[in-house]
């Protein structure tokens, strides 16, 4: 204990000294993300040589950084030790309490949306950009993101296919209308069978998917989904027409301008023929 409160002067005395913008002095911030979502950001921006602490979570090629815990659990002696003039954090992804206890210990902590569309995935990546000094890198990037996403579009068109999005499968959970699984599904030129949900990620019954009968199911694996539940479902088109498809969570559930491309390219590729 008398070495925390040691530890906790000297991050008073040293949040003096780090007040001032951080954009004017970029090559030396030293930042720590508590987000593995803000991390991959970090990198795709070119800010990974500023990243001195991640979480247990934060996996990217070749990244050997200080690990401080994980989402639940935060190693805040490991985080005086490293002297951050950022943390940054997100509201999906950090509870609340370990914030709050890091803003109490004057670190400056910068707190993201957890977004759930393509458009708050750019406005956000816009803002980290800003933040560490690297705004023209942030607004390329962004750019490059937003003419592939309507390219991708033009190119599916209408296709009206019913999509049922799962993952979850005891029970079921899908994503409903205000989810970017839902930006994937539209921007694809098809349909969200539980878009009209307002819940982000509602539980359903059997009895709902047979009534809104999906042309497409889309699987994501490693969330305790599963397709054994469809087998004997042969009243629902997507499985009587062979249309369920399995994709990895990596490749899908990162809320970041880069990997919403990628995923809506593989989303996309999936719903390109007929059901």
């Amino acid at each position: 204990m008398r070495k925390l409160r040691f530890l906790l002067a000297i991050v008073m005395i040293y949040g003096f000294f780090i007040s001032f913008p951080l954009a004017a002095r970029a090559a030396h911030v030293r930042i720590i993300s508590l987000s593995p979502a803000i991390t991959s950001e970090l990198y795709d921006l070119g800010a990974q040589n500023n990243l001195i602490g991640v979480t247990r979570y934060c996996m990217n090629p070749g990244s050997k950084k200080e690990i401080i815990g994980n989402l639940t659990d935060i190693n805040l002696e490991k985080i005086i030790l490293l002297k951050p003039d950022l943390i940054v954090a997100g509201k999906d992804a950090n509870r609340k309490k370990d914030i709050e206890k890091l803003l109490s210990m004057g670190f400056r902590v910068e707190i993201f949306e957890g977004c759930e569309s393509f458009e708050c995935m750019c406005t956000e990546f816009i803002r980290l950009g800003k933040l560490t000094g690297y705004q023209k890198e942030a607004e390329r990037i962004v750019d490059k993101c937003r003419k592939e996403v309507s390219l991708i579009s033009a190119k599916a068109g209408s296709r009206q296919y019913k999509v049922l999005w799962q993952i979850g499968a005891n029970p079921i959970i899908v994503a409903g209308g205000p989810t970017f699984a839902n930006d994937f599904i539209r921007l694809s030129g098809c349909i969200n069978i539980f878009g009209d949900v307002k819940t982000k990620y509602p539980r359903v019954n059997m009895e709902e998917v047979l009534i809104r009968n999906p042309d497409v199911i889309i699987i994501i694996s490693g969330m305790g989904a599963g397709a054994d539940i469809w087998k004997n479902m042969k009243g629902i088109n997507a499985v009587s027409k062979g249309r369920i498809f399995t994709v990895k969570a990596n490749a899908v559930c990162q809320a970041t301008p880069v990997r919403f491309v990628e995923g809506l390219k593989i989303v996309s590729s999936l719903l390109a023929g007929k059901p």
